[in-house]
């Protein structure tokens, strides 16, 4: 089953990048694309992206237990999914965070 159904319509991804590298705006390009995919697949739902540069908010990083960047954690719905490494493709990070439509995940 994926995040965004009819009785959940609310996902929270938080992006923690390490300042402006090449990786982190593959991170930030790929998840930009993730966000339109699901509200153009999910009107109405509240897809919020946080992006959070762990050289800037060092303590948030270490609350949430990161130690490479980049790495998205899908904080809502419950319960959380981390990716961390290579996230410069949108159909692996979808499917990795489960937020792909089954019919994606059964190719």
């Amino acid at each position: 089953m994926n995040a965004v159904t009819s009785a959940n319509r609310r996902v929270v991804l938080r992006l923690f990048v390490a300042g402006a590298t090449p990786s982190a705006e593959k991170a930030k390009t790929a998840l930009d694309t993730i966000c339109t995919d699901l509200r153009a697949a999910a009107p109405g739902a509240s897809i919020d992206l946080q992006v959070v540069d762990v050289l800037a908010d060092p303590d948030l990083a270490l609350m949430d237990q990161v130690f490479a960047t980049p790495t998205v954690i899908r904080v809502s719905p419950g319960p959380s999914r981390r990716l961390f490494g290579d996230l410069s493709s949108p159909e692996m990070v979808m499917i990795g965070l489960q937020l792909a439509p089954e019919a994606s995940i059964a190719r």
